[in-house]
């Protein structure tokens, strides 16, 4: 790495460590990061770098650089109006020439730009058909038939049932203190690495491993799929879902059986 790269990487990382003026910034100092490779001094991959000089994982740092490319593409006019990294996400989900509209549609409803606000507004997918003589879907698992076809979906791409999509809708709050608790890892090991003299007496060592806890504890709030237990209709008596009908991403990867992830994976590719 020259001397221009190494002032160019310090210029973005200051930027990153202040967030941190608006996420925007932050995902295109990412990008720029990532396209130049301006991380290989230290680190063998971007995903390497992230996580140990961020306390993010790809996915996360793909969801900045891709939420902030979302924002630059916008008109000056409307582009300044989406101010949250998971309002740009919202928008990603349409094609680009009607993301505009959409902001325009919220702000003239006098409402602020948010990723409710944004997902109301969104254009429901098109619904698919049941096949004609398709099986009932049971497949030996429970006697589980998959829900109707759906305009929300999990983690695994099964239907939302109804009753839960106000509480799967919520993940975004969560994902609002996993990134708060990310930045806030970012910025102390920057302190540490930089050794700034303002945190002379933090224990580095023991605040960063108590920050890589609370993310873990508080990501399995997050639900990642329905509860392939009970379907999500009967939550209350369900004790993998523990009576919300939702599980995490960590509950799905380590508490569901191989039986009820193949069935769901062979319910998704029947033709409806």
């Amino acid at each position: 790495m020259n001397v221009h790269e190494s002032r160019r990487l310090a210029e973005l990382e200051k930027m990153i460590a202040k967030g941190k003026q608006t996420f925007v910034e932050v995902g295109l100092a990412l990008a720029e990061i990532r396209d130049l490779r301006l991380y290989k001094r230290e680190y063998s991959s971007f995903s390497e770098y992230c996580r140990e000089k961020w306390g993010w994982n790809k996915s996360y740092a793909y969801y900045m650089i891709d939420s902030a490319e979302v924002v630059k593409a916008l008109p000056e006019k409307v582009s300044t109006l989406v101010d949250t990294e998971t309002a740009a996400r919202e928008l990603a989900k349409v094609e680009p020439e009607q993301r505009a509209g959409i902001v325009q549609a919220v702000v003239d409803e006098g409402k602020p730009v948010t990723a409710a606000a944004i997902r109301r507004r969104l254009p429901p997918p098109p619904l698919r058909r049941r096949a004609p003589g398709g099986t009932d879907g049971t497949n030996g698992t429970n006697g589980a038939v998959p829900p109707p076809p759906g305009q929300v979906v999990d983690g695994t791409g099964w239907p939302v049932p109804t009753q839960l999509i106000p509480l799967w809708q919520r993940a975004d709050e969560v994902q609002e203190l996993l990134t708060v608790l990310s930045r806030t890892k970012g910025a102390l090991r920057s302190a540490q690495e930089n050794r700034d003299m303002l945190f002379a007496e933090v224990n580095f060592s023991s605040a960063l491993s108590q920050l890589d806890q609370a993310w873990t504890d508080v990501k399995t709030a997050k639900p990642f799929a329905v509860c392939p237990t009970c379907q999500g209709q009967i939550p209350d008596k369900c004790t993998l879902c523990r009576g919300r009908g939702l599980i995490s991403e960590y509950r799905w990867n380590t508490c569901v059986t191989r039986e009820h992830k193949e069935f769901r994976t062979k319910a998704k590719t029947l033709k409806r």
